[in-house]
């Protein structure tokens, strides 16, 4: 038993959306065989090509069959970034975490509320936007229209729960769209990785545990170096290609 991740959900996750990718059911194909070198391979293409919750879980699963602990965890934390509410994801970053560190417990790299608004996914906001808007025009034009009637009295109270539908979903689509598209945090690739005080400089001699999820804060100019936030609230340098980040 080398394992003790959850890989018994595997073969459950997410197939109907990827029927037609051949590149994932490659790498399926090479799990099944224990080729999980080769299935690295194929699920790292396939998310270049389209990331997805599946391809970065069974990225993690075969990872993980290979001890690259660090890459499983940031494959499981990635996978989150699709799906943040599922558990067998969580169980595994926390898995892959443990095994990289006694010390460091795990946390989601997401709050709640960030959690509930991604949950509900871009099309609910996008109807809910969409609906709350024409609702909000019908009470507007009914309210200014100079007909007076026991209707304009009920436009003008639901006006205000109008405007906040409108304002929440609308704050729902902008959460969504800035999740996907910015880069927030790193993973080491390896425990004995180099930082430093300023790009180029001096480097720093005190470890940073192996389990860390680190915040990333800027890019410098060739992007060849970033800058990172510790669980310590210490910003140092690390070189771009030591990290793997989503």
């Amino acid at each position: 038993m080398r394992l003790v991740l959850l890989f018994i959900v595997l073969f459950t996750i997410s197939f109907n959306s990827k029927a037609e990718d051949s590149l994932f059911n490659s790498g399926l194909d090479e799990i099944m065989q224990n080729d999980f070198k080769k299935a690295q391979s194929e699920f790292l293409d396939d998310i270049k090509k389209q990331p997805s919750f599946s391809s970065y879980y069974n990225l993690g699963v075969a990872s993980g069959s290979l001890e690259e602990w660090s890459k499983a965890k940031w494959a499981f934390e990635s996978s989150l970034k699709y799906k943040p509410l599922n558990g067998d994801a969580q169980f595994n970053a926390k898995f892959a975490t443990n095994k990289l560190s006694q010390n460091n417990m795990w946390t989601h790299p997401y709050p709640w509320l960030e959690r509930v608004v991604l949950g509900f996914g871009a099309t609910t906001w996008t109807i809910f936007v969409c609906i709350s808007s024409i609702f909000l025009g019908l009470l507007i034009f009914n309210i200014v229209s100079r007909r007076k009637s026991k209707f304009k009295k009920w436009c003008l109270r639901l006006i205000s729960p109008a405007i906040l539908l409108f304002v929440v979903s609308f704050y729902g689509i902008y959460s969504i769209n800035k999740h996907y598209n910015i880069e927030r945090y790193g993973i080491m690739k390896s425990p004995k990785t180099h930082f430093y005080i300023s790009p180029n400089g001096v480097q720093i001699k005190d470890e940073i545990d192996a389990g860390s999820r680190l915040r990333l804060m800027k890019y410098f100019k060739d992007s060849t170096w970033v800058q990172v936030k510790s669980k310590g609230n210490n910003y140092l340098w690390i070189e771009s290609k030591d990290l793997f980040t989503y």
